[in-house]
């Protein structure tokens, strides 16, 4: 399949989502507004609030682009899609897939970061775990990618062994069954998860416990960025206002348009996920400051990806510079 034929069918995909979602501002504006093909890196959920608050408010179309939502899924990889110029933008989940892409040569940038903090936690059973130390020897569900990036920090600063490494993959019932395991997830989903099943569970987020990676990455084909510099810079404006009001205003018609978007979705989780979100400074950071959703700074980046080089993650002469656009906000 060629790129552009790849490129039609998630417009079509796109498209379909715009007739589902029925949002006006999805549709061209009657100047000639910049395209955007832009794609999520999961389904749609409350981690993609601001997105979807700037389609139900008309944010991207009164900033003058006609923005194309394509969800993601299993199976999708949205990176290789955005290095290969199959879309035009997407999310980074964390900071791990910019200098992953910068070392694999490809020609993308992240522009913003809508998560100030990575929601990325460890989740233990509370009856035997006061800290992170606690979880020496025990059984640590990991997912596959962090295995070789956040694991390795994880074992620079606590003493784990990757004989405790036991595969995750999005079910928590071995963990659950687990008295002594622990679980990688998100802070806005994997503890509410527990906590319907009624499962008493402590919750570490690593960002909280010196983990300095940005999360929520919007990153866009360095083709994109030089050929439409003023669309990209509008799209980052409006997606950190759609947070700001997500956040702190009206979200229900984007939840509307997330459980349209995603009908496995449901109300409960979408509230508790949002407030998850602002309870942990997720994209406001801690103290929140709302003036700095999307952006990045150079010294963050620099210490960052320092860190990891001394873990052996990057190579000496990765350079995060190749793969980070601080102008675009």
């Amino acid at each position: 399949m060629t790129a552009r034929t790849v490129r039609r069918a998630l417009l079509k995909t796109g498209l379909a989502l715009a007739a589902l979602l029925g949002a006006t501002s999805l549709a061209a504006p009657a100047w000639a507004a910049e395209k955007l093909v832009f794609m999520l890196d999961w389904q749609a959920e409350a981690e993609h609030g601001g997105y979807f608050q700037a389609v139900a408010e008309g944010l991207y179309q009164k900033a003058g682009l006609d923005v194309t939502i394509v969800p993601g899924g299993p199976g999708m990889s949205a990176q290789q899609m955005l290095a290969a110029g199959r879309i035009d933008g997407t999310i980074g989940s964390n900071a791990f897939y910019v200098l992953n892409l910068v070392e694999a040569g490809a020609k993308v940038k992240a522009v913003a970061a809508m998560f100030q903090k990575d929601p990325t936690i460890l989740m233990a059973h509370a009856q035997n775990t006061s800290g992170l130390a606690d979880l020496k020897g025990r059984p640590i569900f990991l997912g596959d990618p962090s295995i070789n990036t956040l694991w390795r920090w994880l074992k620079s600063k606590y003493p784990f062994e990757d004989s405790q490494i036991r595969r995750y993959a999005g079910n928590i019932a071995p963990f659950l069954t687990t008295p002594t395991a622990a679980v990688q997830g998100y802070v806005t989903s994997e503890p509410f998860t527990a906590k319907k099943t009624g499962a008493d569970v402590k919750v570490f987020l690593l960002a909280d416990q010196g983990y300095d990676g940005y999360s929520g990455l919007v990153m866009f084909n360095q083709a994109y960025i030089d050929q439409h510099a003023a669309a990209v810079k509008a799209f980052v404006a409006a997606t950190a206002e759609g947070w700001r009001h997500y956040l702190h205003g009206d979200a229900a018609a984007a939840d509307a348009l997330i459980r349209k978007a995603n009908p496995d979705m449901d109300a409960e989780t979408l509230a508790y996920a949002r407030k998850a979100l602002v309870d942990n400074g997720i994209v406001e950071g801690t103290p929140a400051n709302p003036d700095a959703v999307g952006h990045m700074t150079a010294a963050r980046w620099e210490g960052f990806t320092n860190e990891m080089k001394r873990l052996g993650i990057y190579q000496a002469g990765t350079a995060w510079k190749a793969g980070v656009d601080l102008g675009a906000p």
